[in-house]
């Protein structure tokens, strides 16, 4: 027979875990309507067949961005055990919402659009990248990853850049205007990408060293 204090301390060790699985449910779901939202506008608004839109998700680095926090979200909603792998693409994800936000208000024009595109634009670039960092500061999981595995944290973002400059070489289209090596020159393009990738591994490992320092005042309570 449960004592009343036992059940009560059940509950509270309960609760966090609930609170965390309902907000990544959230935030899984608004990332798959803007998901959802950006590839019909792109039919619909620009007149691009499925299959243009289709590509152009995987062009722009906000759409991946926001495919991979929903998948990440749903898997961390639906799974409540940690593990090394989910704590890699937690904290890659953290890194590429932070990153699209700070590129859209650095080097793009972060001023929104009017009509339905203003709504997934401030979702995309905005709630999101919010709601994700908010998530993990206040109702975790950690998203501890050691020294020597910090470098996953750019394989997705390299791959795409590879992706988009191949495609750039062929079509002379690119995604992002400082990507554009005709107009401005490798020097500058390379220049420009290569602090992108260090401020990705500055903002990886301060947000795994965070998580080190809460796990170690956990244990030492």
């Amino acid at each position: 027979m449960r004592t009343r204090d036992e059940t009560r301390t059940d509950i509270a060790m309960r609760t966090p875990v609930a609170a965390r699985q309902a907000a990544y449910t959230v935030i899984s779901v608004v990332a798959a309507l803007t998901s959802v939202g950006i590839w019909l506008l792109m039919i619909v608004d620009e007149e691009r067949s499925v299959g243009a839109a289709t590509l152009e998700m995987a062009v722009k680095f906000t759409n991946v961005t926001v495919v991979l926090v929903g998948v990440v979200a749903a898997w961390i909603a639906l799974d409540a055990a940690p593990s090394p792998a989910r704590a890699i693409a937690h904290l890659t994800v953290m890194v590429m919402a932070v990153v699209t936000a700070i590129v859209n208000a650095v080097l793009l024009d972060p001023t929104l659009p009017s009509g339905w595109w203003g709504v997934v634009d401030l979702s995309q670039h905005y709630a999101i990248p919010v709601a994700v960092v908010a998530a993990w500061a206040t109702l975790g999981p950690p998203a501890e990853v050691p020294a020597s595995s910090s470098g996953w944290v750019v394989v997705v973002p390299f791959a795409w850049l590879m992706f988009v400059l191949a495609r750039g070489m062929v079509t002379e289209s690119y995604p992002y205007d400082f990507l554009d090596a005709a107009e401005h020159g490798w020097v500058r393009v390379v220049a420009t990408v290569s602090a992108l990738f260090v401020a990705m591994l500055a903002i990886g490992a301060s947000i795994s060293t965070v998580d080190r320092r809460r796990s170690h005042d956990a244990r030492s309570s």
